[in-house]
Order: structure tokens, then C-alpha cells, then sequence
């Protein structure tokens, strides 16, 4: 098994040694977890967007449109309507 030295914020290392304690308190485990789960959730993601691909791309397009014909609202405007 490999071992890496990481050198971790106090934020990250109190987040980590919580997490720890649903792996029996085993950090390296703890570790592991979040990387496998963080690449489940990507593919996840990935998988979402494939399947809602034909509306993301028109939404995409309509977007570049307005921005092309110059249909878009300043940022200034957005705050003055919206009370910001």
C-alpha cells in the first residue's frame, strides 16, 4: 500500500479527523473514501449532463445569441431592478 506525507490546513485536518470517525477513526480510509466518492460523483455529473445535453446545448445557444444581438442586461441594471 502506498504512504504519502500531506501537510494539511487546521480546517482541513479537523474536517478530515470527523470524517475519520465513520472509518473506525482511520484517516487514511477516511481519505480514500472522499477520493472514490468524489470521482463517483463526477461521473455522476457527467452521466446527468449527457442525458440533459440537447437542453443545455439550446440553453447554451439562446445565451450566446442574446449575447451576440446584444439582448443582455448590464450587471449595473440587474442590481437597480432587483433592488440590490
Amino acid at each position: 500500500m502506498p504512504c504519502r506525507q500531506i501537510e494539511l490546513d487546521d480546517e482541513s485536518d479537523r474536517i478530515l479527523s470527523a470524517l475519520a470517525q465513520d472509518y473506525e477513526g482511520d484517516l487514511g480510509k477516511a481519505l480514500g473514501g472522499l477520493l472514490r466518492d468524489r470521482e463517483s460523483i463526477e461521473s455522476f455529473v457527467a452521466a446527468c449532463e449527457e442525458d440533459q445535453r440537447d437542453a443545455l446545448l439550446v440553453q447554451r445557444e439562446r445565451a450566446e445569441r442574446g449575447f451576440r444581438e446584444g439582448r443582455f442586461t448590464a450587471w449595473d441594471e440587474v442590481k437597480r431592478h432587483n433592488n440590490l
